[in-house]
């Protein structure tokens, strides 16, 4: 069967408000060095207008926040109105007004060059079309504004995610879907430039993140990626029983290679690329 973008973006919006609450619980847990750094390297100014496309539950929204301080303005827009909810209240007492809408990255119903930066947190390489989500960003940037986006690095990297992914598809490899996105379809070394390139924009900085999150055990890092992580307690919840405690087994088992310290430390890589629009 074709891919279809529609059908795999309004599923998409399911799975994720699902997975909201958990979700948040991953990224107030694990992600704030990586949002740190991210927002550090978007350059953001005070009093700048800034939109945060696929902004989950408000990790990057609330660091642009406090970046553009009480005279700028933040816009957070996600596919999920339940990470929306999620993001209100953790920006309850946020430094800068926010707006949050609910909208698909694909199709930003916001003015031409309404915006001086826009930024994407772990969104692109999700989308249904990416490309036409980047031309979105740069239609809304002004002349001279930028576009930032961070994506999941390499897979061999990316072990945080990988691990579990690549058990899965062992056991179910009819879930892949010919034409449908990759968590790692902007790893390699030029396709994040390339792709900001594509929409426009001229490539200013990028730069590669790794380190490793710590969990207690084996079985936390399951029970989080497989409550947490969108599609993949998706597809694990589609295969027969017997075939998802095999899956577990196996992930279980592989995890403990990456003992430290009583848990275990799961590797990721990052990428991150700063682009301005001429």
């Amino acid at each position: 069967m074709a891919f279809d973008p529609g059908l795999f973006t309004e599923e998409a919006r399911r799975r994720w408000n699902e997975a909201a609450p958990a979700y948040e619980q991953l990224s107030a847990s694990l992600f704030s060095p990586i949002t740190d750094a991210f927002a550090e390297f978007c350059r953001l100014a005070p009093g700048e207008r800034v939109l945060d496309v696929a902004c989950g539950p408000g990790a990057a929204t609330l660091a642009a926040a406090r970046a553009v301080g009480p005279a700028g303005r933040v816009v957070g827009v996600d596919l999920s109105p339940a990470m929306l909810e999620a993001a209100r209240r953790r920006a309850a007492a946020a430094p800068a007004p926010i707006e949050w809408r609910a909208a698909s990255a694909e199709e930003l119903d916001m003015p031409d060059a309404s915006f001086d930066a826009v930024v994407c947190q772990l969104g692109l390489m999700l989308f249904a079309r990416p490309t036409e989500a980047l031309r979105q960003m740069a239609r809304v940037v002004r002349g001279g504004g930028r576009v930032a986006c961070l994506v999941q690095g390499l897979r061999e990297k990316m072990v945080f995610t990988s691990l579990v992914m690549g058990v899965l598809l062992r056991h179910a490899p009819q879930l892949k879907e010919e034409g449908a996105p990759t968590l790692y379809a902007f790893a390699k070394p030029g396709m994040l430039e390339a792709a900001l390139a594509s929409a426009g924009l001229v490539v200013e900085a990028s730069r590669r993140l790794e380190g490793t999150f710590k969990f207690d055990s084996p079985q936390a890092y399951w029970d989080l990626m497989t409550a947490g992580a969108g599609r993949t307690g998706a597809v694990l919840r589609s295969l027969p029983e017997a075939a998802q405690r095999q899956v577990r087994d196996e992930v279980l088992t592989q995890a403990r290679r990456y003992a430290a310290d009583g848990g275990v430390a799961i590797p990721f890589e990052v990428v991150m690329a700063r682009a301005a629009k001429p």
